[in-house]
């Protein structure tokens, strides 16, 4: 029995595929591929798939994980070749390899937002300015869904702004939350706040669409999970 991690992709169309089908679709894909892996034991068994840290609908991802075992005469690389050709274009696994680290390693997750302006009436420089004063404030309060209810928390000293950029019609930002078993911040409690400050303190700036992706998973010691 060989156990792997496989590093796969989700773009496009892709990202809108919730994680428990995302999980539905792995299995249909093994299945189709005829890569044999091994099913938990007892009175309802299934295929083993566990993925270390879910994506958010709507975020694109070039660093997810999916961990399995091969229970069979079967090469990592060849499972990975024939998962490929069923898989859609917009979900493919990148590379495999055998787990070096437990998924309670995981520790921060990197992200990149883009925001971009309503129309052109409004200046990405006003976008800029507003977010300044936005993330200037000492705390910035936000209710989080727990298992056992709701908390507040302060987002901002959750949140690591790693870059803050200025685009021709918009905002990129590269965020690092934390993630993992114990305290997990998804990086679109900081931007909903930020949507929800505007109206009232720079009403003239509106926003359009916004791009996610989730660049990086990583330990502690900030090298990468994968």
């Amino acid at each position: 029995m060989i156990p792997v991690r496989a590093t796969f992709e989700k773009r496009r169309r892709a990202k809108y595929i919730s994680h428990l089908d995302l999980m539905r679709c792995m299995q249909r894909a093994f299945r189709r591929a005829g890569v044999p892996i091994w099913f938990t034991e007892g009175f309802n068994p299934h295929a083993y798939l566990m993925f270390p840290l879910a994506l958010s609908l709507g975020y694109e991802s070039g660093c997810e994980c999916m961990d399995f075992r091969i229970d069979g005469e079967m090469s990592m690389q060849e499972a990975m070749e024939r998962l490929n050709r069923v898989l859609p274009p917009d979900l493919q696994i990148k590379r495999v390899a055998q787990p070096i680290r437990k998924h309670t390693d995981i520790a921060f997750a990197d992200y990149a937002i883009a925001l971009d302006c309503a129309d052109e009436t409004v200046p990405a420089d006003a976008l800029r300015n507003a977010w300044d004063a936005f993330i200037a404030q000492p705390e910035i309060l936000v209710e989080k869904k727990t298992k056992r209810g709701t908390a507040e928390i302060d987002v901002k000293a959750q949140s690591q702004i790693l870059m803050t950029q200025t685009l021709e019609d918009g905002l990129w930002l590269k965020l690092r939350t934390p993630a993992g078993t114990s305290v997990n911040v998804n990086p679109g409690l900081l931007i909903d706040a930020f949507l929800a400050w505007l109206p009232e303190h720079a009403p003239d700036v509106r926003t359009g669409m916004m791009h996610a992706e989730r660049l990086a998973i990583l330990c502690a010691d900030g090298s990468d999970f994968a």
